[in-house]
């Protein structure tokens, strides 16, 4: 009688007349609350989202269970997050998991409320091997990601409000599986006629969710007939950002500019932070640019974004320094803030971080994008949360949830990285006074030269590792895994036909016995237009390598092969092909002469 009393007290106030009104108001309270719909929860400020996996080992087969799903949801929720996203519908069972843990605390909380934007896999035949064939699709493998997803959207309709058809999967640099834009429309097409056919809920919405470049935010090469049809076919685009990866891989805006090395730290981190944050928005910007181009009018919502914690390549102190908890905190606020103001969702990535997305290496910056570690500990970006106490009884594998560093945030700026001097990288010089291109070496080396464009350092997909020693040699530690290989990239292309009758003047020393391939490359690797031009160095080859630097001169058409030597994207670039041991190649001296 208490609990019936409490109840209607909730419901209508102190006054109740009848017990039959008693019980009629009591299974009213007790209803859940009727669920949203995607059109409603969907860049809705009320409903906050985030990128979600469970996955706690370095070993993805080691699924989550269902109580630690629920510890997972029960802390998300905490926090405020009302919609996460998944990205395998049968993988291991953790989509399934996820809901059926949800459809529980729902149960046991009749106002709990948390929904799901559930992704279904795709690839292209020939995926993971060393033959995709990016025109066709996995059938038997995408067909079952598919029907899984309509099974667990047609079990649970109150918690899935969208199906995400791939995940990066158009995206040309995802080589191992990407498959041409037909293949998702095909897909979506299908679970459009499901909706049409009242086989789904008339209101769940379908997408797919890729990088900006594969809607169309940038070259030629992604602006076909099938992608038009997909934005179509789509209910809203989902949208991926990624100025963190950009600070490696296309870093000219994230470099210290000459006007900022006298400020101050934390200065000059909000200055690059700054402009990755305008790269972000402008790459949405270049989205929305393409359909009004071709008239096409879709919601867009941030299908991902983040910035790793921590790493030791790439991103780390001694790289482009982009990776730390203080940088992470910067963008997670200022994007949160972004969405808010332009009604976008933003499915954050990510919640935790997933130490299976580079096992091998624990310290790689795939695994610290969470905003909690594996064992719950909330890094900088929510630090005020656990100041309010809302985790207060939570935990994760038994551990409370508590601030990282001490919560001190002299240390996260202390610990920070700055971002690496432009008068710092490399650059393409071409000599006021001899017909001469030097192609290595910092800005102020050789003050008679003239500076054409800045170079990237480009160790592919962190296979290897490259820096620049203070005498202006590049140094390239060779990988030890399947492949390995290094570019130095252009932003725009070079034009090197004065030196198509010239030579290449080399000299190089090194301790490693790798047999590798140097040269330049024309093109793009996106649009299929990527040539090179190769001389095979090291063991078997007339020109091998030791301790003692060694001038090698090669006329350049020797070399030159079916490059296109007025679009030079790579004027240097090397590729090792047997006897990768992890030493070092010192390359002191790579020019062209006319």
């Amino acid at each position: 009688m208490k609990a019936i009393q409490r109840i209607t007290r909730l419901c209508t106030g102190p006054k109740i007349i009848g017990l039959s009104l008693i019980l009629i108001l009591t299974a009213s309270c007790m209803q859940q609350p009727k669920a949203k719909t995607a059109r409603e929860i969907l860049g809705n400020p009320q409903y906050p989202a985030i990128a979600f996996g469970g996955y706690r080992n370095a070993d993805r087969s080691d699924a989550p269970t269902v109580a630690q799903l629920k510890e997972d949801v029960s802390i998300l929720h905490a926090m405020g997050i009302r919609i996460l996203r998944t990205y395998h519908a049968r993988l291991y069972d953790h989509a399934p998991n996820l809901l059926k843990a949800i459809a529980e605390i729902k149960t046991e909380d009749p106002n709990f409320e948390m929904y799901v934007m559930l992704g279904a896999w795709m690839q292209c035949e020939g995926a993971w091997t060393d033959s995709p064939n990016h025109n066709q699709g996995d059938q038997e493998e995408n067909s079952a990601e598919i029907a899984k997803a309509v099974e667990l959207a047609q079990k649970y309709p109150d918690i899935v409000k969208v199906i995400a058809v791939g995940n990066e999967s158009m995206v040309h640099w995802a080589a191992s599986y990407y498959v041409h834009p037909r293949i998702i429309l095909k897909e979506v097409d299908y679970l459009q006629a499901l909706k049409a056919d009242g086989k789904l809920d008339s209101s769940l919405w379908i997408t797919s969710s890729d990088n900006f470049a594969s809607w169309g935010g940038e070259g030629p090469e992604y602006h076909l007939p099938a992608l038009d049809s997909l934005i179509e076919a789509v209910d809203y685009l989902s949208v991926h950002v990624y100025p963190f990866h950009d600070t490696h891989y296309n870093p000219d805006w994230w470099w210290t500019r000459p006007e900022e090395e006298g400020l101050e730290k934390a200065a000059k981190i909000d200055a690059s932070m700054q402009r990755g944050l305008a790269r972000a928005q402008n790459q949405v910007a270049a989205v929305k640019a393409y359909l009004k181009d071709k008239a096409l009018v879709k919601p867009i919502h941030i299908g991902e974004t983040g910035w790793a914690s921590a790493d030791n390549h790439l991103y780390g102190q001694d790289a482009s320094g982009a990776a730390d908890e203080y940088k992470q905190a910067w963008f997670y606020h200022k994007m949160r803030a972004y969405c808010s103001a332009e009604q976008m969702a933003c499915f954050y990535f990510e919640a935790f971080d997933e130490p299976w997305k580079d096992g091998d290496n624990p310290g790689g910056s795939e695994n610290h994008f969470g905003l909690f570690t594996v064992d719950g500990v909330a890094k900088m970006p929510i630090w005020s949360l656990v100041d309010q106490g809302i985790f207060e009884g939570l935990s994760r594998g038994a551990k409370p949830i508590r601030k990282s560093l001490d919560g001190d945030s002299a240390k996260a700026l202390m610990l920070a990285g700055i971002p690496t001097k432009q008068s710092d990288q490399a650059a393409l010089r071409i000599s006021d006074s001899s017909a001469e291109a030097l192609v290595i070496g910092p800005k102020d080396l050789h003050s008679d030269f003239k500076i054409e464009q800045l170079i990237t350092l480009n160790p592919w997909e962190g296979s290897c590792a490259a820096r620049l020693a203070d005498d202006g040699s590049l140094i390239i530690q060779t990988g030890t895994g399947d492949w390995w290989g290094a570019s130095l990239d252009l932003k725009e292309p070079w034009d090197m036909r004065a030196w198509e009758d010239g030579e290449l003047i080399l000299e190089i020393s090194g301790d490693s016995d790798c047999r590798f391939q140097m040269g330049f490359q024309s093109g793009l690797f996106a649009d299929g237009s990527q040539k090179a031009a190769i001389l095979n160095l090291g063991p078997g080859t007339k020109f091998k390598i030791d301790e003692e630097p060694r001038r090698i001169r090669i006329p350049l058409r020797m070399i030159k092969a079916e490059a296109n030597l007025d679009d030079v994207r790579a004027p240097l670039y090397i590729k090792g092909i047997y006897g990768f041991d992890g030493k070092e190649i010192r390359i002191h001296r790579f020019a062209y002469r006319s």
